[in-house]
């Protein structure tokens, strides 16, 4: 699912052409439903030959959805694909713009095409992106990027002057000790040596 839109910019009009691919191998798509983000309305659509169109009216004006449904013979066949063109007003001042855009097939079954991509795998439905601002939009996945993906912060190695100054201080932080364990050891052969003289008296 993609999103085209030739000469697209902020604050000018645009035509917006969603690439709808019908990827089931047993089932046709039969319904296409294009959701516009906030500050994003449609002026209209031009008709898709064999589908039929409904608008769901925004408060802006305009419309903010629109929903295309197949006449019968003329369903998306499975590997086909299709355009579906919508007409904007003036496009707000943003990097991009992302659209929600729900695929029914005739299974039933509906495939939403919104997920965002927040880091470097892509998503298994990505929703449509328009970029207007091509820099602005990679410095902000850049952003998102570091953020899924911190830089672990490194531990300094000490220098070896300041290992062979730690090692020093450790050896002299011993020395009062084995001074006292040497005194100590000193008085107490003396006592003994005083305590096993005779007594000449």
């Amino acid at each position: 699912m993609r999103v085209f839109a030739d000469g697209a910019k902020e604050g000018s009009p645009a035509t917006l052409r969603f690439r709808v691919p019908s990827e089931k191998a047993d089932a046709t798509t039969v319904r296409v439903g294009v959701t516009l983000p906030k500050g994003v309305t449609s002026t209209g659509a031009p008709p898709a030959s064999g589908w039929t169109r409904k608008e769901t009216p925004s408060p802006e004006g305009g419309a903010s959805q629109i929903m295309w449904t197949a006449t019968a013979g003329h369903e998306l066949k499975p590997d086909e694909h299709r355009y579906f063109d919508v007409r904007v007003g003036p496009l707000p001042k943003k990097a991009s713009l992302a659209f929600d855009v729900a695929q029914t097939y005739s299974d039933g079954s509906v495939v939403n095409w919104n997920e965002r991509q927040t880091g470097t795998k892509m998503p298994d439905f990505p929703a449509p992106v328009l970029v207007l601002d091509a820099s602005a939009a990679k410095a902000e996945q850049t952003r998102q990027e570091a953020s899924a993906h911190p830089t672990p912060t490194a531990v300094a190695s000490p220098t070896p002057a300041a290992a062979a100054q730690e090692e020093g201080a450790d050896a002299v932080s011993w020395l009062p000790w084995t001074v006292a364990a040497a005194v100590l050891g000193a008085g107490a052969v003396v006592a003994i040596r005083r305590s096993t003289t005779p007594n000449r008296a």
